[in-house]
């Protein structure tokens, strides 16, 4: 494995997304076996990795020799904000109400496993996490617990100029509780899932040491990109789930099912891809050698139509984008990590803003 590889391996995800994102652009009008209908909510998303992962973000960040054993934590606390509901082509549904508000925590841990490959580059080990709704409109706990038995940590550390790290690797996630999306009558689906994640981080380093003709490049030292793509494929479909859980009451009377009527529930696989650029501050003023500022950009969408009863339920494929503005604080092992984000583009979603608090302290047993 090198450098190259690994980029390429981004490349590919980025191509991934962009096809996806064609492909599962949601155009035309809602339907069902034929049969067209108005809903008032959106259906049931896969769930995904959603936010609930960024492993580093340190101004120090670097996989490279992690020590055998390492074991450290996060906790993670994101409050969402449901605006107005948009239908196919980014449109206001007109009469339909704002989605609620969620408060979810996130319990984060990870180990590195004591035997290791010979090389320093290259790291194995166990992360595992699990959201908790503390607040929401219909219910409140923990939701899934998702674990990787083989996280991957490779760091090319040949490049001079550029600090990198790169993750990958499988999760599992298993339905644990009572939170959103765990019990059917939600209207959302929590089950078994299988997603793939892959991340990194890129950092300019000893730039003053270059020059593009009279112009010193010092000044790109720091800056970093972390960029993150996940897949997550939902390993069973959701039994005996009502119809107006999936279509709304609305939706399900104009398609003439009884609301309460009962059908296996499979949500398209999930992609998630988004970045953050980041700049640290030491670069303009040495007093503020903790703090880091960057801007946020992510994407989610549906990569398959959802089905219900065995039948596609067509044009109901999600995309969101959103953007906002990120700021870091860490001294030592300590980090703390805030970010806002803001949809700028929604299909078959509620529109959203989301306050991110990420709070890390690195300790090895």
């Amino acid at each position: 494995m090198n450098g190259k590889r690994l980029v390429t391996g981004f490349a590919l995800a980025g191509f991934l997304w962009l096809a996806c994102a064609s492909a599962a652009s949601a155009q035309g009008i809602y339907s069902y076996r034929g049969t067209s209908f108005t809903p008032t909510a959106p259906v049931p998303a896969n769930t995904g990795l959603g936010t609930y992962y960024n492993f580093f973000n340190n101004t120090d960040v670097d996989s490279y020799g992690l020590p055998a054993g390492l074991v450290f934590g996060a906790w993670f606390s994101t409050y969402v904000s449901d605006g107005a509901f948009y239908g196919p082509n980014g449109n206001k549904v007109a009469g339909a109400p704002n989605g609620g508000n969620i408060w979810a925590n996130v319990a984060w841990f990870n180990w590195i496993y004591p035997w290791q490959f010979d090389t320093p580059n290259f790291r194995v080990g166990f992360n595992a996490f699990m959201p908790i709704i503390a607040e929401s409109v219909e219910v409140a706990g923990p939701t899934e617990f998702w674990f990787s038995p083989l996280e991957m940590f490779y760091s090319y550390h040949q490049f001079r100029f550029l600090r990198d790290s790169t993750f990958f690797g499988p999760y599992i996630s298993l339905p644990v509780g009572g939170g959103f999306g765990f019990t059917p009558n939600n209207g959302a689906v929590n089950q078994y899932n299988f997603a793939w994640l892959m991340e990194g981080w890129y950092q300019f380093q000893h730039m003053d040491e270059l020059a593009l003709g009279n112009m010193g490049l010092g000044w790109l030292n720091t800056l970093e990109f972390q960029p993150w793509f996940s897949y997550t494929h939902q390993l069973n479909s959701t039994p005996n789930l009502p119809a107006n859980a999936v279509f709304s009451t609305a939706g399900a009377a104009q398609l003439g099912i009884p609301g309460n009527a009962l059908g296996g529930y499979m949500p398209g696989d999930d992609i998630d891809a988004g970045g953050i650029f980041s700049y640290g501050l030491k670069q303009i003023n040495p007093a503020l050698k903790n703090w880091r500022v960057g801007m946020v950009f992510d994407s989610n969408f549906s990569v398959f139509q959802n089905t219900w009863a065995g039948a596609p339920i067509k044009n109901t494929a999600f995309e969101m984008v959103d953007v906002g503005p990120s700021i870091q604080y860490s001294k030592g092992d300590f980090v703390l990590w805030f970010y806002y984000t803001t949809n700028v583009h929604t299909e078959n979603q509620y529109g959203y803003q989301q306050f991110f608090l990420q709070l890390y302290y690195f300790f090895n047993l």
